[in-house]
């Protein structure tokens, strides 16, 4: 028997999870769930799914087994626990929360359930990513790095819905949508930096209270330092990702993944070397990416059903999905308190500064 699938929020991404899913073999669109009747009988038309509800919990007394989370950030720990705690599979849109401590209770309930929880975090399976992260080993102790990723948004698209650019619904701004992905990218090449030391700002949206630009230093318990600027400001400025070893560099930028190998080591031909003004030896090449490697939205979205069939651990679960969001969160606790901070974040001193933000009694700007 096919895996009867669930969805709710129908308007955005709901439809990019509906797009995926049908027709693949094993999975049944069997029901879907929204507040808005009209957009979730168009949805349910379009993709004839045959079971509609309004009302979330009557969707989970359903015979619905696994659940698309898709609606807007602040509802996601909320029917995500909900979800895990009937019994259902749950497959959460990126920010799997937008606090730590929300995702700390998600995580929790996971492992109490029966249900796999996974996040969707596409990036991870992007090729050239991919070939990164098959290059890391060569690149020896991690000495330094930079990070440079932009999503240009205009005004009208934060007029879309009530809730983003806000602290109550939003959680954030470019940090927590947009560049969500690309801080689990970093995490998932990388891991965890010990300590963060950032600067977030409102540059040039005036319709909305969160940063739209975001610059941050990553230190490492060896000494290493990582740099990190995302902005919602900047137009074709490519991203840009450079990790410096000891032993050679990796470069990806524009999709074209660059490796410069050194002779000897950097570390060592520093200490040992008796020029004044030497250099090592590098040796650059460029790597092959595998293109035809599936990639993509709706790979994530199938691979996670991929593993409810074949009872596996999801590709991102949510033990994985919470590090972009201690990234995040680091961030803004950074910024507010004016000086660095070390990771895991403090998860009560988050909690209040994003009640302070959401009441309005602390603003960016």
């Amino acid at each position: 028997m096919a895996l009867r699938w669930g969805i709710v929020g129908v308007a955005g991404i709901g439809i990019a999870h509906a797009q995926a899913l049908k027709g693949m073999e094993g999975v049944e669109l069997y029901a879907a769930c929204d507040i808005v009747p009209e957009a979730l009988e168009r949805f349910g038309a379009e993709f004839n799914i045959p079971h509609r509800f309004t009302d979330y919990g009557e969707f989970l007394r359903s015979e619905v087994e696994v659940v698309s989370i898709c609606t807007p950030h602040f509802l996601h720990a909320e029917q995500a626990i909900a979800a895990l705690e009937a019994g259902k599979h749950v497959l959460c849109e990126k920010p799997m929360a937008v606090s730590v401590s929300e995702a700390d209770g998600m995580i929790a309930v996971a492992k109490r359930a029966k249900g796999k929880a996974g996040v969707v975090f596409q990036h991870r399976m992007d090729p050239p990513i991919r070939t990164v992260k098959r290059l890391l080993p060569e690149l020896g102790e991690l000495v330094r790095g930079l990070y440079q990723g932009h999503h240009f948004r205009t005004q009208a698209y934060y007029e879309q819905g009530r809730w983003r650019g806000t602290w109550w619904g939003e959680g954030g701004g470019v940090l927590i949508n947009q560049g969500i992905h690309d801080l689990d990218t970093l995490a998932y090449l990388l891991g965890l930096p010990h300590r963060v030391t950032a600067r977030i700002a409102n540059f040039a949206h005036d319709n909305v209270e969160v940063e739209d630009m975001a610059s941050a230093i990553w230190e490492w318990e060896g000494g290493a330092h990582f740099v990190v600027q995302i902005s919602s400001v900047a137009f074709a400025v490519p991203s840009r990702l450079e990790i410096t070893g000891n032993k050679a560099t990796v470069i990806l930028e524009g999709g074209v993944v660059r490796l410069g190998r050194y002779e000897p080591a950097l570390l060592q031909y520093l200490r040992e070397s008796d020029e004044a003004w030497g250099r090592p030896k590098v040796e650059w090449s460029e790597v092959p990416v595998d293109k035809e490697v599936p990639r993509g939205h709706s790979t994530a979205i199938r691979a996670f059903a991929q593993a409810v069939l074949t009872d596996s651990e999801p590709p991102v679960p949510f033990e994985e999905g919470i590090k972009s969001l201690e990234l995040m969160n680091a961030f803004v606790l950074s910024h507010f308190s004016g000086g660095p901070v070390s990771l895991p974040v403090d998860r009560a001193a988050y909690d209040a500064l994003l009640n302070e933000l959401r009441q309005g009694t602390k603003r960016l700007r």
